[in-house]
């Protein structure tokens, strides 16, 4: 038996329905709370040194377009208020007592940085194509290789505020990328995975609703039709990719390049291009090409991961929903460790002690509690390659 990733939460014996609701209601009052101090922190600042109207052109600014990357303070803004989303749902998954902090990261129990290394090859050939893709018709080549500026304009921004925003990118869209992942491929799939008993059922409401509810969030930004679906493409995409690999790391990858291409190539401000425009919100073309890429991408990592030998899912059992209060022999760490006896090892009545699946530790020893199963059985150790590779 083996468990897949959206269903994790229901591998510790201590899950109940009702935990996903604590850690929902936490991680909200941490954002909310963590939105007034970092609004503190940006508008005293600002109020002191510009005064009223620098906090009212601010506002502006953030009402109009606030992922403006040809403003570093407001783009910064924006960004440090997502990247926040990341500590808030992995805290809230902790004290809400789902699991470990690594829950969301993968079937692992924590991010797979081996397995993360390996992605970094379809994450190149995604890249360079996407470059080519967005980038079209940025560039002329009569006299030599260079800007287009007949075509998209000359840069609007100093070469000094451009250098900021790069870094600021580069810096910081990585963890707000690893933050919606967390949010939405994470919390929001193995909430709906481990509310519905019935795992066919479940694996498509989790991708159904954590899509949908990916491509909404994104209508306060202005998109159209085609932007929503272009949104909702990629989040369809990811969610499969998440199930397929038994974790996170190869969509934050795949998300944080999305975003970083996409605010590097509007960063100088072209000023023939409409940043606010009907076009740059979605059109058919740009729905395809995103279609396209995040296909290509989920080939590419499958062919990876069939080369690698990737674990995909939990080497254990969903744990028994026990009545009352849970046994002594079902708690702590050894029943959530990849490797380790899972719940068909659990101990018989009587039975002394359980291997916790790693060689290097010493037997646990369990009370004389309810046991379930027919007897412990022999762990199997786990190797230590990040995920990759099979185990032993």
């Amino acid at each position: 038996m083996s468990v897949p990733y959206h269903r994790l939460p229901r591998v510790d014996a201590a899950w109940r329905w009702w935990r996903p609701l604590v850690a929902l209601a936490v991680f909200l009052g941490f954002y909310l709370l963590s939105q007034v101090l970092i609004a503190i922190a940006y508008l005293v600042p600002i109020g002191v040194q510009r005064g009223p109207e620098g906090l009212e052109d601010l506002l502006a600014k953030l009402s109009e377009g606030a992922l403006d990357p040809t403003d570093p303070l407001v783009l910064s803004m924006s960004l440090v208020s997502l990247v926040v989303l990341l500590p808030a749902i992995m805290l809230s998954t902790k004290v809400a007592r789902l699991g470990p902090y690594g829950l969301l990261s993968s079937i692992r129990l924590r991010v797979r940085w081996g397995w993360l290394g390996w992605c970094l090859l379809p994450l190149l050939v995604l890249g360079i194509a996407m470059f080519l893709l967005q980038s079209w018709g940025m560039f002329a080549f009569d006299g030599g290789l260079h800007w287009n500026t007949a075509a998209i304009g000359q840069s609007t921004v100093s070469v000094q505020t451009l250098t900021v925003t790069i870094l600021l990118v580069v810096l910081l869209v990585p963890f707000q990328a690893a933050a919606e992942e967390y949010v939405f491929r994470g919390f929001l799939m193995q909430t709906i995975g481990s509310w519905i008993p019935v795992r066919v059922v479940s694996t498509v409401v989790a991708v159904g609703v954590s899509t949908v509810l990916f491509a909404v969030l994104h209508v306060p930004n202005g998109y159209n039709i085609w932007g929503i679906l272009d949104v909702g493409s990629f989040g369809l995409v990811a969610a499969v990719i998440v199930l397929r690999t038994g974790g996170l790391e190869a969509t934050v990858l795949q998300h944080a390049l999305n975003n970083i291409m996409i605010f590097v190539l509007q960063a100088p401000g072209w000023s023939e291009i409409d940043l606010s425009g009907e076009g740059s919100q979605g059109s058919p073309g740009g729905f395809l090409v995103t279609l396209a890429s995040s296909l290509l991408y989920w080939g590419l990592v499958e062919l990876v991961a069939h080369w690698r030998r990737l674990d995909r899912r939990f080497p254990g059992q969903e744990a028994p929903r026990f009545r009352g209060p849970v046994p002594p022999w079902a708690g702590g760490r050894r029943w959530l460790r990849p490797g380790g006896p899972g719940w068909s090892g659990a101990p018989a009545l009587g039975h002394g002690s359980v291997t916790s699946g790693d060689p290097a530790r010493e037997p646990v020893p369990v009370g004389a509690g309810a046991g379930a199963g027919a007897g412990a059985s022999a762990a199997t150790p786990v190797e230590k390659s990040g995920g990759v590779g099979p185990r032993p």
